[in-house]
């Protein structure tokens, strides 16, 4: 997730247990160390797959587009394999984040590309919950855009998300989590 060491991760575990402290709360897939989507995927039946994950948030695949050379394409074809394997082979409730085009800036058609196939997944699938952080993002973006010469930034000019993007993406996961949570 975001961040280089996967603050809004961290973030997102702490905010949820703050308000529900009783809640087993763990994220098997947090790598603060660039690795790939094919390592990840050869790692689903150790990290993820027999734990018995009741939800899986799945954010990634940008790291392959801004560092791997990868097209949207490719990273949405290994990020759909790793989707149809957890759905196969879990009982978990999976969701899928978007990321926003701003983290992106030198491919938004990559990024989109992308973002177009998680929704797709989403739309294929009833266990597979589409977590739309990137429509989120644009609209926080718009209000401080209101706010003129007072507003903060998501994302520094490389795209890297900015502390406040890590801790406006740990709220809506927790919101989205404890919405989740509720309805069941």
């Amino acid at each position: 997730m975001f961040g280089s060491k996967g603050e809004a991760a961290n973030r997102f575990v702490e905010a949820v247990l703050c308000r529900e402290p009783s809640r087993p709360i763990q994220f098997s897939v947090n790598v603060p160390v660039a690795v790939s989507l094919s390592q990840i995927r050869a790692r689903l039946s150790s990290d993820i797959i027999g734990k018995n994950a009741g939800r899986i948030i799945m954010g990634f695949g940008l790291r392959e587009l801004n560092h791997g050379g990868a097209d949207g394409a490719s990273v949405a074809s290994i990020y759909e394999m790793i989707v149809n394997e957890l759905v196969n082979k879990t009982q978990a409730r999976l969701f899928l984040l978007t990321v926003p085009s701003d983290m992106f800036p030198i491919a938004l058609s990559e990024v989109e590309y992308l973002n177009s196939v998680i929704r797709d997944i989403c739309l294929a699938n009833e266990r597979v919950t589409l977590l739309d952080f990137a429509k989120f993002a644009e609209t926080f973006k718009e209000k401080q855009m209101e706010r003129g010469k007072f507003g903060r930034s998501l994302f520094m000019e490389d795209g890297a998300p900015t502390s406040l993007c890590c801790m406006l993406l740990a709220l809506y996961l927790q919101d989205e989590l404890v919405r989740d949570l509720k309805e069941i």
